[in-house]
């Protein structure tokens, strides 16, 4: 594909594979009712206690069960069919949004029990994020190899798609009809990504990845090609998947600046609340962009070489945004930050699912998920610290200078990433 429409996002995937038609579907309605999860929940815990301090300990409970789901999903991907844990996971995220509306309508008792849903929120974060550790393992199985860069810019997309959407429509229900019913619509939409995977072929974690060169026969004394390889052995000895996830914790933990963002606007732009707003909303605006446009990205023959230095790139634009002094300039460099964070996110997935074999997927995808969540976390905090010490504009420029050496030593010392080069497309895809 040659010309302008090789910069457009590809799309092939959803045409060329029915089940993976059905996940991204699937995952797309599923992003939008985890969103309502997580506009409803905070609101309905400040209706209930009026305490901010509890809204952030149920903010806080959902992301430490999302955590701890990543690492245990993972690990029973790679133990169980994936099918399995993935309708598992839906349908009892189904049961938790229904527990929610219960709960909410004071079904079972005369007032809704803040008890419950700190309990049912944590619950669905741990159940959702086992589904999604088995979706992401599932996925190279049923996808060439040399489909993956798009399968990642189309995950980019649904995820992007999902943020914006999801707390619009879930504002728009709480205030016409209750917080109960945005839970009652979270619901509907977990029971029917169930219906939609219910499709899925079996998906063991045996099965090849799709487009993989097959294994040499074994010699006398050495392991069966069926014996799964050892995790640890694996992290250690591969190099460029560890390499990956030590550039995924550097962006997360770089993309905690946005921690400073209200700050920033309180002391460069007048406390203008549209303006926060606006910068926020940059972020995630160039992000889709950069996925409507990362058709390129699949003949890069560097990828690694690519993704270093969109890392680094990435702090130093962070710096020059900290100096930004008009608020037309700061929203136009946070547009080119979430432009190039969204090229790492692609290449990021590409390379890990490319260079991992499939009975570790489940494995790898959760740490790396867990990881990338557990970043942003730490990331805010770090920034947080610094505009203790910092007017907001020069945290986040020594913030951004701290990070650009982080990625130039990353860069440096990474080699086998760097310099891990694109294998040329199989003949044909298996559809």
């Amino acid at each position: 594909m040659n010309g302008p429409r090789s910069l457009l996002i590809d799309i092939s995937p959803l045409r060329e594979s029915k089940p993976f038609r059905r996940i991204f579907v699937a995952r797309l309605i599923s992003l939008i009712g985890i969103g309502l999860l997580l506009v409803s929940v905070p609101v309905q815990m400040f209706d209930l206690t009026g305490s901010s301090a509890q809204v952030g300990a149920a903010t806080a409970v959902t992301g430490i069960t999302t955590f701890v789901g990543m690492i245990v999903g993972g690990s029973l991907a790679d133990r169980f069919d994936r099918k399995r844990l993935i309708l598992i996971g839906r349908g009892a995220a189904a049961l938790a949004f229904a527990g929610l509306a219960v709960n909410a309508f004071g079904a079972v008792a005369a007032t809704p029990s803040v008890a419950v849903l700190y309990g049912l929120a944590g619950f669905d974060g741990l159940i959702g994020a086992l589904s999604s550790s088995a979706l992401m393992a599932a996925v190279p199985t049923i996808i060439a190899r040399d489909k993956l860069v798009a399968v990642g810019a189309l995950s980019a997309l649904t995820v992007r798609v999902g943020t914006a959407v999801s707390p619009g429509i879930a504002g728009f229900i709480i205030a016409g009809a209750g917080v109960e019913w945005a839970y009652v619509v979270a619901a509907c939409l977990a029971t029917t990504t169930v219906l939609i995977l219910i499709g899925l072929p079996s998906m063991p974690p045996t099965a090849p990845v799709v487009g993989a060169p097959p294994k040499p026969a074994p010699e006398d004394g050495e392991p069966s090609a069926t014996t799964p390889p050892s995790f640890v052995r694996f992290i250690l000895e591969q190099r460029v998947v560890s390499g990956v996830m030590i550039v995924g914790v550097l962006a997360m933990v770089g993309a905690g600046v946005v921690a400073l963002l209200p700050a920033l606007v309180a002391e460069r732009f007048d406390g203008d609340a549209r303006a926060t707003g606006l910068l926020y909303a940059a972020v995630a605006t160039g992000a889709m962009i950069a996925a409507l446009t990362s058709g390129w990205l699949a003949s890069v023959q560097r990828p690694g070489r690519i993704l270093v230095t969109a890392l680094t790139a990435a702090f130093v634009v962070q710096i020059f945004f900290g100096l930004a002094p008009v608020a037309w300039l700061a929203l136009a460099l946070l547009l080119v930050i979430g432009f190039i964070e969204a090229i790492q996110e692609v290449l990021r997935y590409s390379i890990i699912q490319h260079h991992t074999p499939g009975p570790l997927l489940g494995r790898v995808n959760g740490i790396w998920m867990a990881q990338e969540v557990g970043g942003v976390t730490v990331g805010a905090l770090v920034a947080g610290a610094f505009g203790t010490i910092w007017v907001a504009s020069e945290a986040i420029v020594y913030y951004g200078i701290v990070m650009v050496v982080l990625s130039l030593i990353a860069a440096l010392t990474l080699r086998s990433l760097v310099g891990v080069r694109r294998e040329p497309a199989p003949e044909h895809a298996v559809s």
